[in-house]
């Protein structure tokens, strides 16, 4: 053992040695150099990395005092804003430098983002202003994408330099990646080297440690690295002919690859809608814009390499890809319509359906033959400013659609009537409703609509547009509520709903969707007449698969009865390969028939005669009676399903 220790820790310091060796005769950048570097970003850069500092600090700060804040708003409205003046005041020292603004020009216009960085910390709720604190932040998120698309466009949005634009964005992406991956790595040694401390000199580290240095690293050292690599001269970007191979074969082999995968994958989901008949209603709207800004991505990466002869696919495959992507938009819009059509529109579905039409504007921009891909951010930018306010934008649009859909509820069941709550649940002195006098106004899936979208407004509106439908103070209520708990949080949602005189809660599916049936007489005396065999039957299908329920031999013929919820004909009797359909006599007419007369006739567990249960096949060689004596069945929207049956099937031979 003590020899192959020796011998280990000798090859440990041979390969060490051999390190060392290799690193000294690369040309590794000098501690001078990076120091250089450092200080000419900081030189140029001073409010970017003072608004990284300033959300650094913050953040830190946070996490440390965390138990001591007792208002957090005004820390992370700060941190956020600052973090926004990151891209911010980038774009605005890249704009000054392109246009060779003087000093004063210049400052101004660091004024002026910070002005506007003052504004957007104005709208961010504070500690007064509890109520719908969702909204400001998704505007807050919208407008930092927006910063970040500034980012890859603002140094040559009045110029016609595509190879320069392109460049630039090649720049920003390397320098992006190669951040991270520095950032992590440091951060990795770092947190190792705090472990080794703590396990080999039992060092006490402070746990919180480990989050202060990410927050220092994400914020300072990496925002830092990727400024120091961004070039001064952006005119000269566009003389660059030279493409780097890595990202080619990145772009090529990998993102290209998944995007031809994701689309087969997209295509075949939209061939089975066809066939089926059965259009999507929920994710696929996601999977197709994600798919969709994939191949935007990648096509954007493989722009120059297009105009080079040996490449000239790339720019077949980008035209054809735009093409192949219009009948997925198709299925998107039919999808989101849906949607909407069902439940209104919500801030969600808004942004889904315009990112809809900028797709489909960039395949048609692409389809015609235009190539300028500075269009690709700039629209993309301008779309979201444009949906971000107004009485057209997402927030007016979903807000106004919710309280239309709500109102229109509530007028049907004369719950609200000229612009008032009817038999209103007036809150006492102990902030407690009274009884809820319109309980039995709304059906439980109606409930549950006005449940969803008081839900949602509470998420991302609040309750001003239907505050007057009230006569008392909703206001005053939530806030004696929200004082009454420690954690000055109460669910506004529940007393507007309690103030309708409904009860706050979402309902579900109510046990009479659930029958059984079973049949009348003695179960004991089974009357044969008129067949040769008889045989009992049970089933148990609650996973909705197909299922055999019973099977016989007779004259070497093997028979089967297979039950299928699927199915048009749900249950079946196969003759060997040959599926015989169980045509029943009048008043039995198929199995789903079947159902839906028990369904109409009976609305809980009940006893009905035999015959109701009772379906009949006949072929050329036998007649199968198949009674049922005991069934239990579901409503699943417009279908009934059977989760268990059991009886008896009586079989003849035919003459």
């Amino acid at each position: 053992m003590k020899r192959s220790s020796f011998l280990n820790k000798l090859l440990y310091l041979q390969m060490l040695l051999l390190i060392i060796h290799e690193t000294s005769i690369m040309k590794l950048p000098s501690f001078n150099y990076l120091l250089s570097n450092a200080r000419k970003s900081l030189i140029r850069f001073p409010l970017t990395l003072l608004a990284s500092t300033i959300a650094v600090v913050i953040g830190i700060y946070l996490t440390e005092k965390e138990s001591h804040v007792k208002n957090f708003f005004p820390y992370i409205n700060l941190m956020l804003t600052a973090s926004l003046g990151i891209p911010l005041f980038f774009s605005a020292t890249i704009i000054s430098g392109k246009k060779k603004l003087d000093s004063l020009k210049h400052w101004l216009l660091m004024l002026l983002v910070t002005g506007l960085l003052t504004a957007i910390y104005f709208t961010l709720p504070n500690a007064e202003s509890t109520h719908n604190t969702a909204l400001p932040y998704i505007k807050y998120a919208i407008y930092n994408i927006t910063a970040h698309l500034l980012v890859s466009f603002i140094p040559f949005v009045f110029s016609k330099q595509i190879n320069g634009f392109w460049q630039h964005n090649k720049i920003l992406f390397i320098r992006i990646w190669t951040s991270v991956l520095f950032s992590g790595v440091l951060y990795i040694g770092l947190a190792l080297a705090l472990v080794s401390m703590k396990m080999l000199f039992e060092i006490k580290i402070h746990e919180k440690l480990y989050f202060d240095i990410y927050i220092f690293i994400a914020g300072i050292f990496n925002t830092w690295f990727f400024l120091s690599g961004i070039p001064e001269d952006f005119d000269q970007l566009d003389s660059i002919e030279v493409y780097p191979k890595g990202l080619k074969i990145f772009a090529q082999y990998i993102l290209l690859s998944l995007l031809a995968l994701y689309l087969v994958i997209l295509y075949f989901y939209g061939g089975k809608i066809l066939l089926s008949w059965d259009w999507p209603k929920g994710i696929v709207s996601y999977l197709i814009i994600c798919v969709s800004i994939l191949g935007v991505l990648t096509f954007l990466l493989l722009y120059p390499y297009g105009n080079q002869k040996e490449n000239e696919w790339i720019k077949k495959a980008s035209k054809l890809f735009y093409v192949i992507l219009i009948p997925l938009l198709v299925i998107l819009f039919i999808a989101i319509l849906m949607r909407i059509d069902d439940y209104g529109i919500t801030i969600k579905r808004y942004v889904v359906f315009f990112l809809g039409i900028w797709l489909c504007v960039v395949c048609v921009y692409t389809i015609i033959g235009k190539t300028n891909i500075k269009f690709i951010p700039v629209s993309l930018a301008i779309m979201l400013l444009l949906i971000s306010f107004g009485p057209w934008g997402m927030f007016s649009v979903s807000e106004h659609y919710q309280v239309k859909r709500l109102k229109a509820i509530l007028e049907k069941a004369a719950i609200l009537k000229d612009g008032k709550i009817q038999n209103e649940s007036v809150f006492n002195k102990n902030n407690e409703s009274v009884a809820f006098k319109n309980e039995k106004l709304l059906s439980d899936s109606l409930h549950n609509e006005v449940y969803s979208i008081l839900d949602y407004m509470d998420d991302f509106h609040g309750f001003t547009s239907i505050r007057s439908w009230y006569t008392q103070n909703i206001d005053s209520l939530v806030d004696a509520k929200m004082k009454s708990k420690e954690n000055n949080y109460y669910n506004e949602a529940e007393i507007y709903m309690n103030a309708m005189g409904l009860e706050y809660e979402n309902r579900y599916e109510t046990e009479s969707e659930y029958v059984n049936f079973n049949t009348t007489g003695d179960e004991k005396l089974l009357n044969v007449k008129g067949y040769d065999y008889t045989m009992s039957f049970s089933d148990y299908n609650y996973n909705d698969d197909e299922s055999i329920v019973c099977s016989f031999d007779l004259d070497s013929v093997s028979y089967k009865v297979i039950y299928n919820s699927d199915e048009k004909t749900p249950l079946i009797l196969e003759a060997d390969d040959q599926k015989i359909e169980l045509k029943q006599q009048p008043f039995n007419l198929n199995f789903n028939d079947m159902l839906q007369r028990l369904f109409n006739e009976t609305k809980s567990e009940v006893n009905v005669a035999p015959d109701k249960m009772q379906l009949k096949a006949i072929n050329k060689k036998i007649e199968v009676k198949y009674q049922i004596n005991s069934l239990e069945a579901k409503k699943d929207g417009d279908k009934y399903k059977a989760r268990s049956m059991s009886g008896n099937i009586f079989v003849r031979r035919v003459d």
